[in-house]
Protein backbone atom coordinates (compact mmCIF):
# COMPACT_ATOMS: atom_id res chain seq x y z
CA UNK A 1 0.00 0.00 0.00
CA UNK A 2 0.83 3.44 -0.96
CA UNK A 3 0.81 5.64 2.12
CA UNK A 4 -0.72 8.64 1.33
CA UNK A 5 -1.93 12.11 2.15
CA UNK A 6 -17.58 36.49 -9.52
CA UNK A 7 -15.34 33.24 -8.05
CA UNK A 8 -14.79 31.03 -5.27
CA UNK A 9 -11.45 30.12 -4.84
CA UNK A 10 -11.46 32.75 -1.84
CA UNK A 11 -13.67 32.76 1.32
CA UNK A 12 -15.81 35.98 2.56
CA UNK A 13 -16.52 34.58 5.79
CA UNK A 14 -13.42 32.60 7.13
CA UNK A 15 -15.36 30.84 9.29
CA UNK A 16 -18.40 29.49 6.84
CA UNK A 17 -16.66 29.42 3.58
CA UNK A 18 -12.56 28.53 3.51
CA UNK A 19 -12.07 27.43 0.24
CA UNK A 20 -9.01 28.01 -1.02
CA UNK A 21 -6.75 26.45 1.67
CA UNK A 22 -3.18 24.55 2.13
CA UNK A 23 -3.09 21.03 3.16
CA UNK A 24 0.11 21.51 5.40
CA UNK A 25 -0.94 25.07 6.96
CA UNK A 26 0.75 24.20 10.70
CA UNK A 27 0.42 25.67 14.38
CA UNK A 28 2.10 24.06 17.52
CA UNK A 29 0.07 21.54 18.95
CA UNK A 30 -0.84 22.38 23.11
CA UNK A 31 1.41 20.19 25.76
CA UNK A 32 0.57 19.19 29.19
CA UNK A 33 -2.27 17.01 29.95
CA UNK A 34 -2.90 13.53 30.37
CA UNK A 35 -4.80 13.11 27.41
CA UNK A 36 -2.45 15.46 25.11
CA UNK A 37 0.36 12.91 26.89
CA UNK A 38 -1.42 9.97 25.75
CA UNK A 39 -2.45 11.01 22.46
CA UNK A 40 2.14 11.92 21.35
CA UNK A 41 2.61 8.92 22.88
CA UNK A 42 0.32 7.35 20.70
CA UNK A 43 1.54 9.21 17.56
CA UNK A 44 5.05 8.60 18.20
CA UNK A 45 4.90 4.98 18.27
CA UNK A 46 2.34 5.37 15.01
CA UNK A 47 5.05 7.27 13.40
CA UNK A 48 8.29 5.82 14.30
CA UNK A 49 7.08 2.01 14.23
CA UNK A 50 4.15 1.34 12.72
CA UNK A 51 4.05 3.55 9.67
CA UNK A 52 7.62 2.55 8.38
CA UNK A 53 6.30 -1.04 8.56
CA UNK A 54 3.33 -1.10 6.99
CA UNK A 55 3.99 1.63 4.32
CA UNK A 56 6.58 2.23 1.59
CA UNK A 57 6.42 6.03 1.94
CA UNK A 58 4.22 8.55 4.15
CA UNK A 59 1.31 10.48 2.48
CA UNK A 60 2.86 13.65 1.67
CA UNK A 61 5.98 11.87 0.51
CA UNK A 62 3.95 10.07 -1.91
CA UNK A 63 1.70 12.71 -3.18
CA UNK A 64 4.79 15.06 -3.66
CA UNK A 65 6.36 12.23 -5.69
CA UNK A 66 3.47 12.61 -7.61
CA UNK A 67 3.20 16.07 -8.83
CA UNK A 68 7.30 15.94 -9.11
CA UNK A 69 6.84 13.40 -11.61
CA UNK A 70 4.15 14.03 -13.41
CA UNK A 71 4.00 18.14 -13.80
CA UNK A 72 7.49 18.80 -15.82
CA UNK A 73 6.38 15.68 -17.85
CA UNK A 74 3.17 16.89 -19.24
CA UNK A 75 3.52 21.01 -19.26
CA UNK A 76 5.18 23.42 -20.88
CA UNK A 77 7.64 25.45 -19.28
CA UNK A 78 6.01 28.75 -18.63
CA UNK A 79 4.12 29.94 -16.24
CA UNK A 80 3.25 27.89 -13.21
CA UNK A 81 0.41 28.56 -10.89
CA UNK A 82 0.00 27.08 -7.05
CA UNK A 83 -3.31 27.69 -6.39
CA UNK A 84 -4.00 27.49 -2.47
CA UNK A 85 -0.19 27.91 -1.48
CA UNK A 86 -0.86 29.06 2.17
CA UNK A 87 2.39 30.31 3.57
CA UNK A 88 4.75 27.39 2.95
CA UNK A 89 4.22 27.18 -1.10
CA UNK A 90 4.94 23.51 -1.18
CA UNK A 91 4.24 22.83 -4.53
CA UNK A 92 6.16 26.45 -6.01
CA UNK A 93 9.22 25.28 -4.32
CA UNK A 94 8.71 22.04 -5.47
CA UNK A 95 8.46 22.17 -9.21
CA UNK A 96 9.38 26.24 -9.85
CA UNK A 97 12.87 25.30 -11.28
CA UNK A 98 11.01 23.56 -13.85
CA UNK A 99 9.17 27.34 -14.75
CA UNK A 100 10.11 30.21 -16.40
CA UNK A 101 7.64 32.14 -14.29
CA UNK A 102 5.84 31.21 -11.23
CA UNK A 103 2.48 32.39 -9.82
CA UNK A 104 0.74 31.52 -6.46
CA UNK A 105 -2.62 32.88 -5.02
CA UNK A 106 -3.71 32.56 -1.07
CA UNK A 107 -6.66 34.04 0.35
CA UNK A 108 -4.37 36.69 2.40
CA UNK A 109 -1.08 37.57 2.20
CA UNK A 110 2.01 34.98 4.18
CA UNK A 111 4.81 36.94 5.90
CA UNK A 112 7.15 38.47 2.54
CA UNK A 113 10.00 36.03 4.21
CA UNK A 114 8.10 32.95 3.19
CA UNK A 115 6.73 34.03 -0.62
CA UNK A 116 10.04 31.75 -2.42
CA UNK A 117 12.41 33.76 -4.77
CA UNK A 118 11.26 33.83 -7.91
CA UNK A 119 7.03 33.91 -7.11
CA UNK A 120 4.95 36.38 -7.72
CA UNK A 121 2.30 35.77 -4.76
CA UNK A 122 -1.58 37.16 -5.43
CA UNK A 123 -4.20 37.71 -2.81
CA UNK A 124 -7.44 36.47 -4.24
CA UNK A 125 -10.29 39.11 -3.40
CA UNK A 126 -13.33 37.50 -2.14
CA UNK A 127 -15.95 37.52 -5.18
CA UNK A 128 -13.07 38.56 -7.61
CA UNK A 129 -11.89 37.20 -10.86
CA UNK A 130 -8.31 35.38 -10.03
CA UNK A 131 -5.68 38.02 -11.02
CA UNK A 132 -4.53 36.58 -14.06
CA UNK A 133 -4.83 37.41 -17.40
CA UNK A 134 -6.92 34.92 -19.70
CA UNK A 135 -5.00 32.52 -21.06
CA UNK A 136 -1.58 33.38 -19.35
CA UNK A 137 -1.17 29.66 -17.41
CA UNK A 138 -0.10 26.80 -18.94
CA UNK A 139 -0.19 24.67 -15.34
CA UNK A 140 -1.79 25.17 -12.23
CA UNK A 141 -1.33 22.50 -9.40
CA UNK A 142 -4.01 22.30 -6.38
CA UNK A 143 -2.63 20.62 -3.10
CA UNK A 144 -5.55 19.45 -1.08
CA UNK A 145 -7.75 22.49 -1.41
CA UNK A 146 -10.75 21.62 -3.17
CA UNK A 147 -12.73 19.90 -0.45
CA UNK A 148 -12.82 23.44 0.86
CA UNK A 149 -14.40 25.07 -2.30
CA UNK A 150 -18.07 25.59 -2.11
CA UNK A 151 -18.69 26.61 -5.15
CA UNK A 152 -16.17 24.05 -7.13
CA UNK A 153 -17.93 24.74 -10.75
CA UNK A 154 -17.38 28.92 -10.66
CA UNK A 155 -13.68 27.78 -9.26
CA UNK A 156 -12.95 25.39 -12.55
CA UNK A 157 -14.92 28.08 -14.50
CA UNK A 158 -11.83 30.69 -13.58
CA UNK A 159 -9.12 28.37 -14.23
CA UNK A 160 -10.58 27.54 -17.06
CA UNK A 161 -10.41 31.00 -18.43
CA UNK A 162 -6.57 31.71 -16.75
CA UNK A 163 -5.44 27.84 -18.50
CA UNK A 164 -3.69 28.62 -21.50
CA UNK A 165 -5.21 26.09 -24.43
CA UNK A 166 -3.50 23.12 -23.98
CA UNK A 167 -2.49 23.40 -20.43
CA UNK A 168 -3.23 21.38 -17.69
CA UNK A 169 -4.25 21.08 -14.14
CA UNK A 170 -2.70 18.75 -11.25
CA UNK A 171 -5.13 18.15 -8.07
CA UNK A 172 -5.70 15.68 -5.25
CA UNK A 173 -8.56 15.16 -3.07
CA UNK A 174 -9.93 13.69 -0.44
CA UNK A 175 -12.90 10.71 -1.38
CA UNK A 176 -16.03 12.42 -0.61
CA UNK A 177 -17.03 8.67 1.05
CA UNK A 178 -14.00 7.82 2.82
CA UNK A 179 -15.25 7.32 6.82
CA UNK A 180 -12.98 10.54 7.45
CA UNK A 181 -14.77 12.26 5.20
CA UNK A 182 -18.30 11.03 5.90
CA UNK A 183 -17.06 11.78 9.29
CA UNK A 184 -16.38 15.53 9.02
CA UNK A 185 -19.48 16.07 7.49
CA UNK A 186 -21.68 14.47 10.11
CA UNK A 187 -19.85 16.51 12.63
CA UNK A 188 -20.67 19.89 10.94
CA UNK A 189 -19.65 22.73 12.76
CA UNK A 190 -18.40 20.72 15.33
CA UNK A 191 -15.45 19.33 13.44
CA UNK A 192 -13.05 21.55 14.49
CA UNK A 193 -13.55 20.94 18.35
CA UNK A 194 -13.67 17.18 18.23
CA UNK A 195 -10.33 17.59 16.20
CA UNK A 196 -8.63 19.71 18.73
CA UNK A 197 -10.09 17.66 21.99
CA UNK A 198 -9.62 14.51 20.67
CA UNK A 199 -6.57 13.98 18.24
CA UNK A 200 -4.93 17.24 18.83
CA UNK A 201 -4.28 17.61 15.07
CA UNK A 202 -0.94 19.17 14.16
CA UNK A 203 -1.94 21.12 11.09
CA UNK A 204 -4.90 24.12 11.00
CA UNK A 205 -8.51 22.83 10.17
CA UNK A 206 -10.57 24.69 7.91
CA UNK A 207 -14.24 23.52 7.33
CA UNK A 208 -14.91 21.12 4.21
CA UNK A 209 -18.03 21.36 1.96
CA UNK A 210 -16.74 17.93 -0.58
CA UNK A 211 -18.69 19.00 -3.09
CA UNK A 212 -16.27 17.77 -5.69
CA UNK A 213 -14.67 14.82 -4.38
CA UNK A 214 -16.20 12.02 -6.27
CA UNK A 215 -15.70 11.05 -10.17
CA UNK A 216 -19.20 12.38 -11.01
CA UNK A 217 -19.11 15.09 -8.52
CA UNK A 218 -16.26 16.35 -10.85
CA UNK A 219 -17.05 16.04 -14.36
CA UNK A 220 -20.29 17.99 -13.00
CA UNK A 221 -17.99 20.72 -12.03
CA UNK A 222 -16.17 20.41 -14.91
CA UNK A 223 -19.31 21.17 -16.82
CA UNK A 224 -19.34 24.14 -19.15
CA UNK A 225 -15.54 24.91 -18.98
CA UNK A 226 -13.21 23.47 -21.61
CA UNK A 227 -11.46 21.20 -19.20
CA UNK A 228 -11.50 17.88 -20.04
CA UNK A 229 -10.57 15.13 -17.47
CA UNK A 230 -7.69 12.84 -18.60
CA UNK A 231 -6.66 11.16 -15.65
CA UNK A 232 -8.76 9.92 -12.19
CA UNK A 233 -7.55 7.43 -9.88
CA UNK A 234 -8.00 6.36 -6.57
CA UNK A 235 -4.80 7.06 -3.90
CA UNK A 236 -4.38 4.47 -1.09
CA UNK A 237 -3.50 6.42 2.50
CA UNK A 238 -2.03 5.27 5.42
CA UNK A 239 -4.62 6.62 8.23
CA UNK A 240 -2.95 9.92 9.50
CA UNK A 241 -6.01 10.69 11.17
CA UNK A 242 -6.30 7.63 13.91
CA UNK A 243 -2.46 8.17 15.01
CA UNK A 244 -4.15 9.34 18.04
CA UNK A 245 -4.57 5.73 19.49
CA UNK A 246 -2.56 2.84 18.40
CA UNK A 247 -5.23 0.54 17.86
CA UNK A 248 -7.64 2.41 15.98
CA UNK A 249 -4.32 3.20 13.70
CA UNK A 250 -3.69 -0.67 13.51
CA UNK A 251 -7.94 -1.19 12.65
CA UNK A 252 -7.31 1.80 9.82
CA UNK A 253 -4.45 0.20 8.28
CA UNK A 254 -6.29 -3.16 7.69
CA UNK A 255 -9.40 -2.04 6.26
CA UNK A 256 -6.84 0.03 3.96
CA UNK A 257 -5.45 -3.25 3.18
CA UNK A 258 -8.71 -4.99 2.53
CA UNK A 259 -10.55 -2.37 0.29
CA UNK A 260 -7.08 -2.42 -1.59
CA UNK A 261 -6.87 -6.15 -2.31
CA UNK A 262 -10.64 -6.72 -3.02
CA UNK A 263 -10.65 -3.63 -5.02
CA UNK A 264 -13.19 -0.90 -3.34
CA UNK A 265 -11.57 2.17 -5.62
CA UNK A 266 -15.15 3.57 -4.33
CA UNK A 267 -14.44 3.51 -0.99
CA UNK A 268 -10.30 4.46 -1.13
CA UNK A 269 -9.52 7.96 1.07
CA UNK A 270 -8.41 9.97 -1.77
CA UNK A 271 -7.76 10.60 -5.74
CA UNK A 272 -5.06 12.50 -8.02
CA UNK A 273 -6.23 13.79 -11.02
CA UNK A 274 -5.14 15.61 -14.15
CA UNK A 275 -7.43 18.29 -16.03
CA UNK A 276 -6.60 19.41 -19.74
CA UNK A 277 -8.22 22.41 -21.39
CA UNK A 278 -9.07 21.50 -24.95
CA UNK A 279 -7.08 22.79 -27.70
CA UNK A 280 -8.68 26.20 -28.87
CA UNK A 281 -10.37 26.38 -25.38
CA UNK A 282 -13.82 25.19 -26.86
CA UNK A 283 -16.49 25.59 -24.48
Amino acid sequence: MISSSSVTEVRSDPAADAVHTPGDQRRRMPTGGVWQRFVAANKRICHNVLQPRLYAMSHITALMWWFSHHVPRQTRPGALLEFGSGSEFPLSRLLGQHFARQFATYIEAPPPSTIPDGVDFRICVPGKPLPFETGSIDAVVIRSVLEHVSDPRATFREIDRVLAPGGRVFLNLPNKWDYVSVLARLMGPFKSAVLQGLTRPSWEDFPVFYRCNTKRALRRALSGTGLQLDLFRPWPSEPSYLKFFVPFYVAGAVYQFVISVVGLDLLQPAFIAILRKQPGGER
